[in-house]
């Protein structure tokens, strides 16, 4: 199966009165969270559910009244109400200062994030990546491993990153390179986005830098972290931009002070190279009042079962750089299925039209919001021209609201009848949008579409394209 997402135009053909725009994810009412031991300006969270249990879990970072860090524990039985899990029981830590701790403080600098390794054996399918100081603007980094979060053991010896960077860090599993990649800053305080990659969790490649702010950003802008969330052949990148302070005295060598920090979006094809597309905002920052109005920092993406994402972030109330007490909290937002980016019709209808597919087979599906308005589905060969049958005309109008879509023409006509050909699909929206276009196909370029018409060569999917 694949999936059509409109971060760009690379697999479409045709745009006629349609405008694309930057989905924004929902802050779920009663899903914040402020410990009631410590402050979470900085908290990272990283959220899954207990395979043995059923119990959500929440590993993250906390402050103490005397400005330490800390790694601790939250438990819920639904994801989004969260208590302290008291550790005092279960783990013997001659340095705990606080109730839910779960890592010893010696050499510990900041939890960076956990990473659920699906391919891992039990005992270390959760990864924790720490960072601690070293020596002065030096830092290096550990490895802890765990079957569930609370009882953790340190891997020796291993150092996931030379020099280790502020949090900000992401890990997730590449399917077109099969390794787990790496997102963090080159270094201390170096607000860019470096790449690098790992196959056994002891051997690591030198960091490549793969995306930093630029022209079309907000003066003085840097790229705070990047976690990424691999989605239906994307490599998604919540990318945090730290909006910097003009001010150089007080300031220097780095920004630290002053400015909000927001989260934008990145994509990939092949979770390596990222691009960026529209500048707005995916989860902006609060109204003055609100826990987000400082600063968020999502980290941490759980699927639903209805296909929406729930996204976890810690947020502060103030600026960036100050954490005075109950300033932090932690967050829970909700994405609609495929919701990242969309097309909107202008006034009147508008048109969305693939490069050509060939159909493998079934039906296709699409995500579609049409209340007082309307979508149809239209399909033609590989030049543009109708399909007998396939028309907008021939489709049943829907006008309404549904992310798995699947077009009805009159007469019972389907595209299954299309299977082993190339056609191309096109989406007439009126007071409408559209998040995706799924279906069983490859969608092809020009030279593959010559290939398979003309010489019988049945295109390939290709991982990373």
């Amino acid at each position: 199966m694949a999936t059509i997402l409109f971060f760009d135009d690379q697999r479409l053909n045709r745009l006629d009165n349609v405008s694309r725009k930057i989905g924004t994810a929902q802050r779920i009412e009663g899903s914040v969270y402020r410990d009631p031991h410590t402050n979470t300006p900085w908290g990272y969270p990283s959220v899954f559910q207990d395979q043995a249990t059923g119990e959500w879990r929440m590993a993250y970072q906390s402050h103490t009244s005397d400005g330490r860090i800390v790694a601790v524990l939250a438990t819920s039985h639904d994801g989004l109400s969260w208590e302290p899990r008291d550790t005092t029981r279960d783990l013997d830590l001659a340095d705990r200062i606080v109730p839910h701790q779960i890592l010893p403080l010696e050499s510990f600098g900041e939890l960076a994030c956990c990473f659920v390794d699906a391919y891992a054996e039990p005992g270390q399918r959760i990864k924790g990546l720490v960072t601690y100081p070293a020596a002065d603007d030096l830092w290096r980094t550990r490895l802890w491993v765990s079957p569930d979060a609370l009882h953790w053991t340190l891997k020796e010896g291993v150092e996931w990153q030379e020099s280790g960077p502020d949090p900000g860090v992401g890990v997730f599993y590449n399917d077109v390179r099969g390794s787990y990649v790496f997102t963090t800053r080159p270094d201390l305080a170096d607000r860019r986005i470096t790449v690098f990659e790992t196959r056994d969790w002891e051997n690591f490649t030198e960091p490549e830098l793969a995306l930093q702010a630029d022209a079309l950003d907000l003066p003085l802008t840097q790229a705070y972290g990047m976690p990424v969330v691999p989605y239906e052949g994307y490599y998604i990148g919540l990318l945090w931009l730290y909006h910097c302070s003009p001010e150089v005295k007080g300031h220097s060598p780095q920004k630290f002070y002053d400015g909000h920090v927001d989260c934008q979006l990145a994509y990939s094809l092949n979770g390596w190279h990222f691009q960026r597309g529209l500048r707005d905002a995916f989860i902006p920052n609060g109204a003055p009042g609100e826990p987000d109005c400082g600063c968020v920092y999502p980290s941490s993406v759980v699927a639903e079962q209805d296909g929406s994402l729930r996204i976890y972030a810690s947020a502060c109330t103030q600026e960036h750089g100050y954490r005075p007490p109950g300033s932090g909290s932690i967050l829970a937002y909700r994405l609609r299925r495929d919701g990242f980016v969309y097309m909107e019709s202008l006034a009147g209808p508008g048109f969305i039209g693939t490069r050509p597919l060939y159909w493998q087979g079934g039906e296709p599906s699409l995500n579609v919001q049409s209340q007082g308005g309307e979508a149809r589905l239209q399909v033609t060969d590989q030049h543009g021209d109708t399909l007998e049958g396939y028309s907008f005309q021939d489709c049943e109008p829907f006008c309404g609201d549904d992310t798995q879509w699947q077009p009805a023409f009159k007469g019972g006509r389907c595209l299954t009848e299309q299977t082993g050909r190339t056609v191309r699909l096109e989406v007439m929206l009126h007071n409408a949008r559209l998040f995706a276009i799924g279906g069983d196909f490859v969608a092809l370029t020009g030279a593959e579409c010559r290939r398979f018409n003309e010489d019988g060569i049945v295109p390939q999917p290709r991982k990373g394209y």
